[in-house]
This record gives structure tokens, sequence and C-alpha cells, in this order.
């Protein structure tokens, strides 16, 4: 008799509790949208959205466009400098409960970014494949409306044991998938140059503003299959501890990556690509005991002068800063310059987000698509200091002829 009275009212059961969970996923939602809309994020927001959509690319920007970057502004940006907005949020607003506290920080650790492919949908629940991955979800709608052969952009919340669609969800151009595909796997190996144990997940969390650019070429109908990664090395660095490593050279690490993250503009996030640099320096070079100071300022100067493309810092500055002399930061950075090959604006070490790296990737796309803005030329012989000086002239033309 018990067990019969199980079953009967298991299905029910299951609904109130799911039902409770839309119910928790779609308030906060809501609530986390009004958070990042009120005067207390204004400032955060207007810093990510410069970051999202740097002026140098985007000049006029409309409200609706700004919400592509509202799971991103979310969840992801400043997060690896102690805190998203969402942790933010739950972290410092009082109104909150336990549950929607636990369901923020969810959110913030584990939203699922992607394009995904509708396979099967009913009226509260869809079934979906990521491109490209086609890594299969399930995902609770929360009042959108989708069908089987849409491809859906939105951002899968954690709530419990269910998954929900994020702040903005959009569907598009189901035309659009087999360019999509291919932009995201461009992306990828430029990622993967970086990180070669990058995952589909750190490419649309990290690179979502770069992803996003990729939509308004795809809506002007570019033949973005002509877009190629352009060939180069890849680090030499995994991103894991190095077998057999000196100390010292951990060293090394920990003062260049200290002293980046001390000076720069934390919104370039810069430190990882300077560690990157020394590392790979050091497994190439395989250097004996030596002063680390000479070690860290060498690489300062590379990474500053080739990386950031910093064309006023100088080997004497270098030196003042790290203690040593002039002579070292220039034999140092020969050194890695030359068993490097390291170049101006490297692809192993810049920030992929940097408004300068995203001009340069760019001019590279619209020279591929044959674009008029830039004459159709192919600009990739051209040092970078002068493209960047070709896009601003441009620019500003441009802005002189619009007013």
């Amino acid at each position: 008799m018990s067990t019969k009275l199980r079953n009967a009212t298991h299905g029910k059961v299951r609904s109130l509790a799911s039902a409770r969970t839309d119910h928790l996923a779609w308030t906060l939602r809501d609530r986390l949208r009004e958070r990042l809309q009120g005067e207390q994020a204004a400032a955060t927001v207007d810093w990510g959205l410069a970051r999202f959509f740097p002026e140098e690319i985007f000049e006029e920007l409309e409200p609706e466009t700004c919400t592509l970057a509202a799971d991103w502004l979310a969840f992801e940006f400043l997060a690896l400098y102690g805190g998203s907005l969402a942790q933010e949020m739950a972290e410092d607003d009082p109104t909150l409960t336990a549950d929607e506290r636990a369901v923020l920080l969810a959110w913030a650790e584990g939203a699922v970014p992607g394009f995904f492919r509708v396979m099967e949908a009913s009226e509260r629940e869809a079934t979906l494949s990521r491109i490209p991955d086609e890594v299969p979800f399930v995902a609770r709608t929360l009042g959108a409306t989708v069908a089987p052969g849409n491809v859906v952009m939105t951002w899968l919340l954690p709530t419990g044991p269910a998954l929900h669609f994020g702040l903005h969800t959009a569907l598009l151009d189901e035309r659009l998938t087999d360019g999509l595909r291919h932009v995201l796997d461009v992306e990828m190996a430029l990622l993967r140059r970086q990180r070669p144990r990058a995952s589909w997940d750190d490419l649309y969390r990290g690179l979502w503003p770069r992803i996003i650019w990729y939509l308004f070429l795809l809506g002007n109908g570019a033949d973005v299959t002509c877009i190629k990664a352009p060939p180069g090395p890849s680090a030499r660095w995994d991103g894991l501890p190095v077998e057999g490593a000196p100390d010292w050279w951990r060293e090394v690490a920990t003062a260049v990556r200290l002293h980046v993250d001390a000076v720069a503009r934390i919104s370039e996030n810069p430190p990882y690509g300077a560690e990157r640099l020394w590392w790979d320096a050091a497994l190439a070079l395989n250097p004996r005991r030596s002063r680390p100071d000479g070690w860290v300022a060498g690489v300062l100067y590379v990474f500053r002068r080739y990386i950031l493309g910093d064309s006023l810092v100088t080997q004497a500055e270098v030196a003042g800063e790290c203690g040593v002399s002039v002579a070292t930061v220039g034999s140092r950075a020969r050194q890695i310059v030359k068993a490097l090959g390291a170049a101006e604006y490297d692809l192993r070490y810049v920030d992929l987000l940097a408004p300068e790296v995203r001009i340069l990737w760019e001019l590279h796309c619209l020279g591929s698509i044959g674009s008029l803005v830039y004459g159709g030329s192919d600009l990739s012989s051209v040092p970078p200091e002068t493209r960047l000086a070709l896009h601003s002239m441009l620019r500003e033309m441009s802005r002189r002829l619009r007013d």
C-alpha cells in the first residue's frame, strides 16, 4: 500500500520541485538583470562594455546590442580578479536567501555559454547540442519559444539539478551555422596556440566578446570561411607545473606575474601572457642558475616591447625597475627573442581581448574576406604599428565624413 502511494505521487512531487526551481531561476535572473542595470554596478558594467565593445572597433551601440554582453558581464568579467558581478551580488546583497546565494555562485562558476542547436523541444524544456563540440544538454527555457532545428545563443545556468536559459537568449539564422563552426574552429586554433589544453568552455567563456563580433560579419553576408589562423608556432608551456624545474624558475615566474599585474591596466589581463613567455623561454633555453632579477628584467622588456607593442619602453627603464644593469636587460632580452622567435603582438602571448589585438585581427579578417573598407588588400606583411595607424586614420576619416 505504501509503495503504491509513493509511486502515485512521485510525478507530482517532481513537478512541484521543478516548478520551484524554475521560479527561483526566473526571479533570480530578473534580479541579476536589475543589478546590471542599477547604479551600484554602473561603473563596472561601463568598464566591462568598453572591454567587450572597444570604441576603436564599435563606434555606436544600440541598447539592444549591449544585451549581447549581459551574461559575460555577469559571470565572466573580472572573475579572474576575485569576483564577477554575480559573485559580488551573492556576497553583498542582504536581501538574498541562502538558496539564492548558492544559485548565484553556481551560475558564476558553472554557466555554460554557446550556440546550441535545438534537437527536441517541449513547452518548458529543450534538448540541445552545442556547436561545434556537439555536447548534449537539456535546459529549461523559462518562457523562450524554441523548436527543433533552431540555433539558440545563450548561457545555460545551473540551478540545482537543472539548467536554465541565461540572461540573454536569441535565435540565430540557421543558415549561419556553417560559418559559426568555421570561425569557432579558427578561434580555438588561436586560443590553443596559447593554451594547448584549452576546452570549448574556455573558449566560449573567455573569448565571448570576440565570438560575438563575428555575428556582425555573418549578418552582413561575409564569407567567413576565407578567414584562417595565420601560421605561427604554439606556446611550449601547457600551463601545468614543469616537472624538475629549479626553484628559481618559479621565483622568476612569480616575480614576472606580480610585476606586470601591478603596473598594467587590469582590464588587459596581461600577467598570464608574460608568465607564459617566461616559461617558454626557460623551456627553450634551459638556463643555469643565475641571478633571477636579470631574467625577470629580460622577460619584462620583451613582453612590453614586443607583445604589448610599447615602442617607448627602454632597456634603461626596465633596468631601473628591476635593479639590474642595462647590459643585463639587453643580453637576456636578446636570448629570449632569438630562442622563441618573438614578434610584435605575438599571438602566443597577447591578451586576445586587448583592443590593439582585436583591431589587428579585424584587419586580418576583413582582408581575408576582401572587404572594400581596406581596399581588399592583404595587410599581413605590413608591420603591426603601421596597420594600427592605418586603422586609426580610416576611423577618423569615417567620423569626419559622417559628421
